[in-house]
C-alpha cells in the first residue's frame, strides 16, 4: 500500500551493455577459489603456478559467476544494488563489460548460451569442500589429470 508513492529509480540506457553481443551470455568460473580473509578470495590459476587475488569489482563478478544469470541480468542486478538517492552511474555497464573482458582474458570465467550448473570444485571455496571428493570429480570431470 505504502509503496504506490515509490519513485522508480532512474537507470541510464546502457548502451553499450544493449549492443553488446555478450548480453546473453551466461558466466561461469573456471577455477578454484577460496577466502583469503573475511573480504578478499584468492584464485588457483589454472594456466599458471600462481594465485590471483582480484579488486572489489572483478571479484565480485567473479564469486556471481555461476551460470545462472545472463550479463545482461546480471548489470541489472547490480543496478538495483544501489539505494534511495544514489544515484546509478551512466558508466555502469561499462565497467562491468571491462570486468568481465578481462575475466575472459585471464580464462577465469567462460560464457555459455544457456544456463550451467557449477561442479561441486568450482563452486564452494576450497576450505569447505570434502578433498576427495573435489578430486574425484575433477578427474572423472578431465578438470585435472591423475
Amino acid at each position: 500500500m505504502f509503496g504506490i508513492f515509490k519513485k522508480k529509480k532512474e537507470l541510464p540506457p546502457f548502451n553499450d551493455l544493449s549492443n553488446s553481443p555478450l548480453k546473453d551470455k551466461y558466466f561461469i568460473r573456471t577455477s578454484r577459489w577460496d577466502w583469503l580473509d573475511e573480504t578478499m578470495i584468492h584464485v588457483v590459476d589454472n594456466n599458471a603456478p600462481r594465485m590471483i587475488t582480484m579488486d572489489l569489482w572483478p571479484q565480485l563478478i567473479y564469486l556471481e559467476a555461476n551460470g545462472q544469470s545472463t550479463i545482461y541480468e546480471f548489470v541489472f542486478e547490480m543496478a538495483d544494488k544501489y539505494g534511495r538517492g544514489q544515484e546509478v552511474p551512466d558508466e555502469l555497464d561499462v565497467t562491468i563489460l571491462d570486468m568481465i573482458n578481462s575475466l575472459l582474458n585471464d580464462q577465469l570465467i567462460q560464457l555459455f548460451d544457456s544456463k550451467k550448473e557449477l561442479p561441486y570444485y568450482l563452486d564452494k571455496p576450497i576450505a569447505e569442500q570434502d578433498k576427495e571428493k573435489a578430486h574425484q570429480l575433477m578427474v572423472k570431470d578431465g578438470f585435472i589429470e591423475e
